[in-house]
């Protein structure tokens, strides 16, 4: 589908961290990457124009949403067409005669009955070419969002943003690490607790990742920040 890179990205924090963490389906694939094409959002994040950044990741965001809802529904009449198809076969299968008394057996000759589908995905390849808009991966989306607000000063809304994307990519490292320093800034020292605790999850399973020396050390300095978490 896409090629890959890795980018890094810099924010008004203490340190620097790369734009977000793949999903780990497996317990050494924490890596961090971003799409080679550089979209309208990701070339206002570089640069500098973190107004115009925010409103196009909100954007993708949606967009990416859209997809994942389009795909769900896909899988859902295709779930309940096959239940039809299985329902409509068993009604037309005609019983089987079992001996006894003889005569004529009639056979029902009527087909069976089979439901057919389609995965509606009109217009989101359409818009996602001709807009070069990145319509995937709603959690980087969301955190690339969380980190525009951050360069503007919006702390409160990078702290929702960077929320909701860990809720939905609970492997983006870097915005937990982000949500433990902004909390720990606001006074909130339980809440950064809990995000570092979440970091050294994710630490744990990075045992041969690309992002492994990054992760450590945020472990390590919310380490000195914080003490061991709980």
């Amino acid at each position: 589908m896409k090629y890959l890179f890795q980018a890094l990205v810099t924010s008004i924090l203490i340190l620097s961290a790369p734009a977000g963490a793949q999903d780990a389906a497996e317990e050494d694939t924490v890596v961090a990457n971003a799409t080679k094409r550089v979209d309208p959002a990701l070339a206002a994040f570089f640069a500098g124009d973190f107004e115009t950044a925010e409103i196009e990741f909100e954007k993708n965001a949606v967009c990416a949403h859209r997809v994942e809802r389009n795909f769900e529904a896909g899988l859902e009449a295709a779930r309940d067409s096959s239940i039809q198809a299985d329902v409509a076969g068993d009604i037309n299968t005609a019983p089987q005669p079992s001996g006894g008394a003889g005569g004529n057996v009639s056979v029902s000759t009527t087909p069976a009955i089979t439901p057919s589908f389609s995965v509606n995905t009109s217009g989101f390849e359409k818009e996602n070419y001709t807009k070069k808009r990145t319509c995937a991966d709603r959690g980087y989306q969301i955190y690339m969002m969380g980190m525009s607000q951050l360069q503007l000063g919006k702390t409160e809304d990078a702290k929702k943003a960077f929320s909701r994307a860990t809720k939905i990519k609970r492997t983006l490292y870097d915005a937990h690490f982000r949500l433990s320093l902004l909390e720990y800034q606001a006074g909130n020292v339980d809440e950064a607790k809990k995000q570092f605790k979440s970091l050294t999850k994710i630490a744990n399973r990075c045992r041969r990742c690309e992002a492994k020396k990054e992760i450590e050390g945020q472990v390590s300095y919310l380490t000195n920040l914080l003490g061991e978490p709980n």
